[in-house]
């Protein structure tokens, strides 16, 4: 894989929760995503995603380090030190994505679509 997930910031405040990655080499973020996954009261994973971000179509190079901040903001790019550069991406929430208690997973998918339909409307 080409991007490693490095871990999580968990806080109290969305604008203070990071998701923390890091490019292991040149790749379009298009098909990968985070999601949260929660326990159920057995302790075995459920299959409830609460949060899912989907990243765009942007190319990181290697080394290249991905933030997701789950509050709000804008697309941003800071060049480091060392020449490789922070992507900056925020999931638009206004609540909290991580629990207090830590008893969540984050988890790095990447995914493929291989074919969209449309849900119709409810029949009355």
């Amino acid at each position: 894989m080409s991007l490693n997930l490095l871990g999580v910031e968990n806080a109290t405040k969305p604008d203070d929760e990071y998701v923390i990655l890091q490019a292991t080499a040149k790749i379009s973020l298009k098909g990968y995503a985070i999601v949260d996954k929660t326990f159920n009261p057995n302790e075995k994973v459920s299959n409830e995603f609460r949060h899912i971000f989907f990243f765009p179509d942007v190319v990181v190079e290697k080394d290249d380090l991905i933030a997701l901040c789950t509050g709000k903001g804008e697309y941003e790019r800071e060049r480091l030190s060392n020449g490789s550069f922070t992507h900056q991406f925020y999931w638009q929430s206004s609540e909290c994505a991580w629990n207090d208690n830590g008893d969540d997973n984050a988890s790095l998918i990447n995914y493929t679509i291989l074919k969209v339909v449309p849900v119709p409307a409810v029949k009355k």
